[in-house]
């Protein structure tokens, strides 16, 4: 019998052509729209990398889709004047940063002047809805990282290093997610000062590279370094997990296009992971990414991009940065716990004296339970503190002054659950009346949270 006739398997993607130079020639026969791109992936840029991204050459550089850099950019202040967002207000886009911030956009939206446009005015507004600009302001008058929102706190179990800067000049930012505990993060800060300290962390990075671009004309973006030594089964937290996800997702949504290349060392199975990353990370960014396993393999490569010194010796098997190895300061541990059964409420019980401020704090230690916090006057009179509009999964922190005597009264509802009880941790400190008194209502703001 004859064989049948030899037919190929509908691609994946166009950008994934099949193995073998027969099935490679039927492909691009096939895909002739892509034939530009193609020729675009076969020629390698031999240019110097400060050649490829200088401002102006990627502003005359021809992307896939047919447009120029300028072209692009030209589109968007079209498009972003037609919705009334163009000109922008000048301090979230400044003039000298205004050609590199709307590259950067029509870059990491595959290079869709429409789809970056729209996300470019998404951004304005997030700006203006969280007051970012402020943040940035305090970050030109110099505010070091020491300073921002709940530091001790979150690098303890969020770690981010900054340390120097790779052969191009490109700074090093260094995450130490193997050590990111999100279970113990969402017991130690509530969602909100997390969601505060990242957009601190994102606008820093943002103006310095926003900085160095307008300063040298050249495209700057970082070298992100993650290390998985520690990674473990407390990664795999489903639900505080997919809190820092939602938080981190919402940030970076604004900052745009700011990696150049993203280096993931000691990754468990490092081979079967590069396979995985190439199914579905995109092809345009798979350049980016650099999967390595153990010391061993990657101290060459890391020496390929900068000298060891502007790393942090913690990759090359030296000590860890001062205080990620402390105790945690809120001392959780020494917190009173209380066990709402399921089909059940409990109530607890702290009185105030009339002037006294409390810091409280409520944790749950696994799960959600329902919340709320209320102070009973002698008079009579009710004051309702704090009641979630849902269940609360994660720390809840706020400060309360009584103007008399009373009970501040927490009730955890556990009705809703027909099987499992909650733990939940809680925490009423009187703050000292003469230190608060000293204290800007910022402060006070940023440690009691909302």
């Amino acid at each position: 019998d004859p064989l049948p006739p030899f037919t190929l398997p509908p691609p994946q993607s166009p950008l994934t052509p099949p193995r073998g130079e027969r099935q490679f020639a039927q492909y691009r026969a096939s895909h002739s729209g892509h034939r530009g791109l193609f020729r675009k992936m076969a020629a390698a840029d031999t240019r110097p990398w400060a050649e490829q991204f200088k401002l102006s050459n990627m502003m005359a550089q021809e992307y896939e889709n047919g447009m120029t850099g300028a072209q692009a950019v030209s589109k968007m202040k079209d498009l972003l004047g037609a919705k009334g967002c163009w000109p922008p207000d000048r301090e979230s886009v400044p003039e000298e940063w205004e050609e590199a911030l709307l590259l950067r956009f029509f870059i990491g939206f595959k290079k869709n002047p429409e789809a970056g446009s729209e996300a470019f005015s998404d951004m304005l507004a997030w700006r203006k809805d969280n007051g970012i600009n402020e943040i940035r302001q305090k970050l030109l008058n110099g505010l070091e990282p020491s300073e921002f929102p709940r530091y001790e706190t979150v690098r303890r179990f969020y770690p981010l290093l900054k340390c120097g800067k790779d052969k191009h000049g490109c700074p090093i930012l260094i995450t130490l997610t193997g050590l990111i505990d999100p279970a113990k993060l969402v017991k130690a800060v509530t969602l909100e000062e997390m969601r505060l300290y990242i957009i601190y962390e994102m606008e820093s990075k943002f103006i310095k590279l926003c900085q160095l671009t307008a300063e040298t004309g050249i495209f700057y973006r970082a070298l992100e370094v993650h290390d998985l030594k520690g990674l473990g089964m407390h990664h795999l937290a489903t639900g505080p997990v997919g809190l820092l996800r939602k938080v981190v997702k919402e940030v970076s949504a604004n900052y745009v296009e700011i990696s150049d290349k993203v280096f993931i060392l000691n990754c468990p199975f490092a081979s079967v992971v590069r396979t995985v990353l190439r199914q579905v990370v995109p092809a345009r960014s798979q350049h980016k990414l650099a999967v390595h396993g153990a010391l061993a393999e990657y101290e060459q490569v890391l020496g390929e991009r900068a000298a060891r010194e502007e790393y942090h010796e913690c990759l090359f098997g030296g000590d860890m940065p001062e205080g990620l190895n402390a105790e945690e300061g809120d001392s959780m541990d020494k917190w009173p716990k209380v066990t709402v059964p399921a089909r059940d409420k409990k109530v607890v019980e702290h009185a105030l004296t009339a002037g006294q401020t409390v810091l409280w704090n409520v944790c749950p230690e696994a799960l959600d339970v329902g919340c709320s916090l209320v102070f009973n006057s002698k008079s009579g009179k009710s004051t309702r503190v704090f009641e979630g509009e849902e269940r609360i999964a994660s720390l809840q922190r706020g400060s309360f002054q009584a103007e008399e005597d009373g009970k501040l009264v927490l009730a955890l509802d556990n009705s809703f659950s027909y099987l499992k009880q909650k733990v939940v941790l809680y925490d009423f400190e009187i703050l000292n009346v003469q230190q608060l008194s000293t204290q800007s209502s910022e402060d006070l703001s940023a440690a009691a949270g909302p």
